[in-house]
Protein backbone atom coordinates (compact mmCIF):
# COMPACT_ATOMS: atom_id res chain seq x y z
CA UNK A 1 0.00 0.00 0.00
CA UNK A 2 1.61 3.32 -0.88
CA UNK A 3 2.17 5.73 1.96
CA UNK A 4 1.90 8.78 -0.25
CA UNK A 5 -0.46 11.61 1.02
CA UNK A 6 -3.99 12.10 -1.24
CA UNK A 7 -4.41 15.64 -1.95
CA UNK A 8 -8.10 16.32 -3.63
CA UNK A 9 -8.09 19.15 -6.16
CA UNK A 10 -11.29 20.21 -5.39
CA UNK A 11 -10.48 21.90 -2.19
CA UNK A 12 -13.38 23.64 0.19
CA UNK A 13 -11.92 27.34 0.76
CA UNK A 14 -14.55 29.42 2.27
CA UNK A 15 -17.06 31.99 0.14
CA UNK A 16 -15.75 35.32 0.02
CA UNK A 17 -15.95 38.70 -1.90
CA UNK A 18 -12.44 39.20 -1.89
CA UNK A 19 -9.64 37.04 -2.00
CA UNK A 20 -6.49 38.20 -0.97
CA UNK A 21 -3.46 35.64 -1.92
CA UNK A 22 0.51 35.61 -2.79
CA UNK A 23 1.96 33.88 -5.75
CA UNK A 24 5.13 33.68 -3.63
CA UNK A 25 8.68 34.50 -5.03
CA UNK A 26 9.38 31.74 -8.14
CA UNK A 27 6.79 31.01 -10.65
CA UNK A 28 5.18 28.42 -10.61
CA UNK A 29 7.31 26.56 -7.73
CA UNK A 30 5.42 28.76 -5.35
CA UNK A 31 1.74 28.61 -5.93
CA UNK A 32 -0.45 26.44 -3.93
CA UNK A 33 -3.76 24.49 -4.29
CA UNK A 34 -5.45 27.27 -2.13
CA UNK A 35 -4.39 30.04 -4.45
CA UNK A 36 -5.31 28.40 -7.51
CA UNK A 37 -8.84 27.15 -6.21
CA UNK A 38 -9.54 30.64 -4.81
CA UNK A 39 -8.47 32.28 -7.99
CA UNK A 40 -10.28 29.98 -10.64
CA UNK A 41 -13.89 31.56 -8.85
CA UNK A 42 -12.99 35.00 -9.49
CA UNK A 43 -14.23 37.17 -12.29
CA UNK A 44 -11.22 39.76 -11.87
CA UNK A 45 -7.49 39.18 -10.24
CA UNK A 46 -5.54 42.20 -9.92
CA UNK A 47 -1.80 41.73 -9.26
CA UNK A 48 1.09 44.29 -7.92
CA UNK A 49 2.17 42.90 -10.62
CA UNK A 50 -0.02 41.28 -12.23
CA UNK A 51 -0.20 37.52 -12.83
CA UNK A 52 -0.76 35.63 -15.92
CA UNK A 53 -1.12 31.92 -15.80
CA UNK A 54 -3.95 30.92 -18.28
CA UNK A 55 -2.62 27.14 -18.01
CA UNK A 56 -3.77 27.02 -14.28
CA UNK A 57 -7.15 28.09 -15.57
CA UNK A 58 -6.59 31.15 -13.48
CA UNK A 59 -8.18 34.66 -15.34
CA UNK A 60 -6.19 37.38 -17.10
CA UNK A 61 -4.68 39.84 -14.41
CA UNK A 62 -5.35 43.17 -14.23
CA UNK A 63 -2.18 45.25 -13.29
CA UNK A 64 -2.04 47.97 -10.63
CA UNK A 65 1.20 48.93 -11.01
CA UNK A 66 0.66 51.69 -13.64
CA UNK A 67 -1.29 53.23 -10.39
CA UNK A 68 2.91 54.12 -9.22
CA UNK A 69 4.34 57.18 -9.92
CA UNK A 70 7.49 59.46 -8.89
CA UNK A 71 5.56 62.33 -8.20
CA UNK A 72 2.89 60.90 -6.12
CA UNK A 73 2.77 59.71 -2.84
CA UNK A 74 3.11 56.07 -2.29
CA UNK A 75 0.14 56.13 0.25
CA UNK A 76 -1.97 57.67 -2.21
CA UNK A 77 -1.31 55.24 -4.51
CA UNK A 78 -1.88 52.37 -2.08
CA UNK A 79 -5.15 54.10 -1.28
CA UNK A 80 -5.89 53.95 -5.03
CA UNK A 81 -4.89 50.34 -5.83
CA UNK A 82 -7.48 48.98 -2.36
CA UNK A 83 -10.12 51.06 -3.85
CA UNK A 84 -9.68 49.64 -7.32
CA UNK A 85 -10.31 46.33 -5.36
CA UNK A 86 -13.09 46.89 -3.20
CA UNK A 87 -15.25 48.67 -5.94
CA UNK A 88 -14.72 45.85 -8.27
CA UNK A 89 -16.35 43.82 -5.58
CA UNK A 90 -19.04 45.68 -4.57
CA UNK A 91 -19.49 45.98 -8.71
CA UNK A 92 -19.58 42.15 -9.70
CA UNK A 93 -17.72 39.70 -6.48
CA UNK A 94 -15.58 37.78 -6.09
CA UNK A 95 -12.57 39.73 -7.18
CA UNK A 96 -9.12 39.18 -6.16
CA UNK A 97 -5.68 40.86 -5.23
CA UNK A 98 -2.36 38.67 -6.20
CA UNK A 99 0.89 39.65 -5.23
CA UNK A 100 4.31 38.44 -5.19
CA UNK A 101 5.59 37.01 -1.72
CA UNK A 102 2.69 37.16 0.79
CA UNK A 103 -0.33 39.40 0.53
CA UNK A 104 0.46 40.29 4.20
CA UNK A 105 3.95 41.23 3.74
CA UNK A 106 5.48 44.53 2.76
CA UNK A 107 1.60 45.10 0.48
CA UNK A 108 -0.40 47.92 2.05
CA UNK A 109 -3.25 47.98 -0.36
CA UNK A 110 -3.85 44.26 1.57
CA UNK A 111 -3.93 45.93 4.61
CA UNK A 112 -6.40 48.59 4.05
CA UNK A 113 -8.55 46.42 2.19
CA UNK A 114 -9.02 44.16 5.43
CA UNK A 115 -9.94 47.39 7.23
CA UNK A 116 -12.10 49.18 4.76
CA UNK A 117 -13.99 45.61 3.13
CA UNK A 118 -16.38 45.07 6.17
CA UNK A 119 -17.30 48.96 6.09
CA UNK A 120 -18.51 48.44 2.52
CA UNK A 121 -20.38 45.02 3.53
CA UNK A 122 -18.14 43.11 1.96
CA UNK A 123 -15.84 39.93 3.11
CA UNK A 124 -12.27 39.00 2.37
CA UNK A 125 -10.37 35.75 2.85
CA UNK A 126 -6.55 35.56 3.09
CA UNK A 127 -5.00 32.72 1.68
CA UNK A 128 -1.43 31.95 3.00
CA UNK A 129 1.66 31.93 0.97
CA UNK A 130 5.44 32.07 0.44
CA UNK A 131 6.76 35.02 1.59
CA UNK A 132 10.23 36.85 0.61
CA UNK A 133 11.40 36.06 4.15
CA UNK A 134 11.90 32.34 3.57
CA UNK A 135 13.85 32.68 1.08
CA UNK A 136 16.04 35.21 2.51
CA UNK A 137 16.11 32.89 5.86
CA UNK A 138 17.11 30.17 3.67
CA UNK A 139 19.99 32.21 2.03
CA UNK A 140 21.98 32.99 5.00
CA UNK A 141 21.02 30.23 6.97
CA UNK A 142 18.80 31.78 9.64
CA UNK A 143 16.44 30.96 11.85
CA UNK A 144 14.20 34.20 12.88
CA UNK A 145 13.46 32.59 16.26
CA UNK A 146 16.64 33.64 17.75
CA UNK A 147 16.07 37.29 16.92
CA UNK A 148 15.29 39.08 13.99
CA UNK A 149 14.15 42.79 13.59
CA UNK A 150 11.76 43.71 10.10
CA UNK A 151 11.56 47.29 9.18
CA UNK A 152 10.25 49.57 5.96
CA UNK A 153 13.78 51.05 5.04
CA UNK A 154 11.65 54.28 4.87
CA UNK A 155 10.25 53.83 7.90
CA UNK A 156 13.20 52.64 9.43
CA UNK A 157 15.23 55.90 8.64
CA UNK A 158 12.15 58.63 9.29
CA UNK A 159 11.41 57.08 12.76
CA UNK A 160 14.93 57.49 13.77
CA UNK A 161 14.51 53.33 14.80
CA UNK A 162 17.20 52.21 17.46
CA UNK A 163 18.10 48.51 15.84
CA UNK A 164 19.52 45.97 18.68
CA UNK A 165 22.96 45.25 17.21
CA UNK A 166 22.21 41.28 19.39
CA UNK A 167 19.49 40.61 16.82
CA UNK A 168 19.66 40.34 12.11
CA UNK A 169 17.88 43.21 10.55
CA UNK A 170 15.81 43.39 7.46
CA UNK A 171 15.32 46.40 5.63
CA UNK A 172 12.44 46.13 2.85
CA UNK A 173 11.70 48.33 -0.13
CA UNK A 174 15.18 49.87 -0.29
CA UNK A 175 14.86 50.35 -3.95
CA UNK A 176 12.14 53.49 -3.25
CA UNK A 177 13.69 55.10 -0.22
CA UNK A 178 14.80 58.15 -3.05
CA UNK A 179 10.85 57.97 -4.31
CA UNK A 180 8.04 60.96 -3.22
CA UNK A 181 6.98 59.29 0.02
CA UNK A 182 8.80 59.22 3.33
CA UNK A 183 6.99 58.40 6.31
CA UNK A 184 5.97 61.31 8.57
CA UNK A 185 6.71 60.34 12.00
CA UNK A 186 4.76 62.44 13.74
CA UNK A 187 1.49 61.76 11.23
CA UNK A 188 2.70 57.95 10.25
CA UNK A 189 2.26 59.03 6.58
CA UNK A 190 4.06 58.89 3.73
CA UNK A 191 5.10 62.66 3.10
CA UNK A 192 8.91 63.23 2.64
CA UNK A 193 11.78 61.19 0.81
CA UNK A 194 14.58 60.13 2.27
CA UNK A 195 18.12 58.37 0.19
CA UNK A 196 20.64 55.81 0.68
CA UNK A 197 23.10 58.43 2.10
CA UNK A 198 20.51 58.72 4.81
CA UNK A 199 20.13 55.07 5.63
CA UNK A 200 23.83 54.76 5.88
CA UNK A 201 23.99 57.51 8.27
CA UNK A 202 21.78 56.31 10.18
CA UNK A 203 23.32 52.74 10.63
CA UNK A 204 26.24 53.81 11.27
CA UNK A 205 25.50 55.11 14.46
CA UNK A 206 25.02 51.61 15.65
CA UNK A 207 27.23 49.15 13.26
CA UNK A 208 31.03 49.36 12.62
CA UNK A 209 32.01 51.00 9.10
CA UNK A 210 33.31 47.60 8.13
CA UNK A 211 30.58 45.67 9.10
CA UNK A 212 29.40 43.76 6.25
CA UNK A 213 25.82 43.97 4.73
CA UNK A 214 23.97 41.99 1.96
CA UNK A 215 21.79 43.18 -0.80
CA UNK A 216 19.45 39.90 -1.59
CA UNK A 217 17.36 39.73 -4.68
CA UNK A 218 16.80 36.04 -4.11
CA UNK A 219 13.47 36.72 -2.39
CA UNK A 220 12.79 40.72 -3.75
CA UNK A 221 10.27 39.75 -6.20
CA UNK A 222 8.37 37.06 -8.47
CA UNK A 223 10.34 35.10 -11.37
CA UNK A 224 11.85 32.06 -12.46
CA UNK A 225 13.27 29.27 -9.73
CA UNK A 226 16.83 30.52 -8.63
CA UNK A 227 19.56 28.02 -8.38
CA UNK A 228 21.29 29.63 -5.70
CA UNK A 229 21.14 32.84 -3.71
CA UNK A 230 21.67 36.47 -5.21
CA UNK A 231 23.48 38.25 -3.29
CA UNK A 232 26.34 41.39 -3.12
CA UNK A 233 28.01 42.06 -0.10
CA UNK A 234 29.13 45.61 0.70
CA UNK A 235 31.02 46.86 3.88
CA UNK A 236 28.95 49.22 5.16
CA UNK A 237 30.52 52.66 4.67
CA UNK A 238 29.77 51.87 1.04
CA UNK A 239 26.35 51.21 1.33
CA UNK A 240 25.53 54.27 -1.05
CA UNK A 241 28.30 54.26 -3.01
CA UNK A 242 27.59 54.38 -7.21
CA UNK A 243 27.52 51.31 -9.25
CA UNK A 244 25.58 49.49 -7.29
CA UNK A 245 24.08 46.55 -9.16
CA UNK A 246 21.36 46.27 -7.42
CA UNK A 247 19.41 47.70 -4.21
CA UNK A 248 17.27 45.46 -2.87
CA UNK A 249 16.36 43.94 0.19
CA UNK A 250 19.38 44.67 2.84
CA UNK A 251 20.29 42.10 5.50
CA UNK A 252 22.69 43.35 8.30
CA UNK A 253 23.86 40.28 10.03
CA UNK A 254 24.13 40.40 13.89
CA UNK A 255 27.45 41.91 15.04
CA UNK A 256 30.08 39.47 15.86
CA UNK A 257 30.32 40.27 19.59
CA UNK A 258 26.69 39.68 19.66
CA UNK A 259 26.42 36.21 18.81
CA UNK A 260 24.31 34.02 21.15
CA UNK A 261 26.15 32.13 23.57
CA UNK A 262 24.40 28.63 24.10
CA UNK A 263 27.44 27.02 25.88
CA UNK A 264 27.25 29.52 29.13
CA UNK A 265 24.02 31.31 29.43
CA UNK A 266 23.77 34.75 31.21
CA UNK A 267 22.71 33.18 34.65
CA UNK A 268 25.11 30.82 34.57
CA UNK A 269 28.17 33.52 34.14
CA UNK A 270 27.10 35.50 36.55
CA UNK A 271 27.29 32.60 38.61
Amino acid sequence: MSDAIQVPWNLQVPEADIYLVGYGNRLPNDFTLEMLAVLRRCKRVFGVPAIHAPEFGIPSGESLVHLYSLERRRTDTYEEMAEVVLDAALADAPVALATYGSAMVGTTPTHRILELAPQRGLTVHVSAAVSSFDGIWADFNIDPCLGFEVWEATAFVRLAIVPDPRTNLLLAQVPVLNVTGGIDPTTMKFERSTTVTELREHLLRYYPPDHEVHFDTTGSGAGPHLTGPDIETVALRDLDHSGRKRMNTLFMPRVASAELDFERPAHAAAA
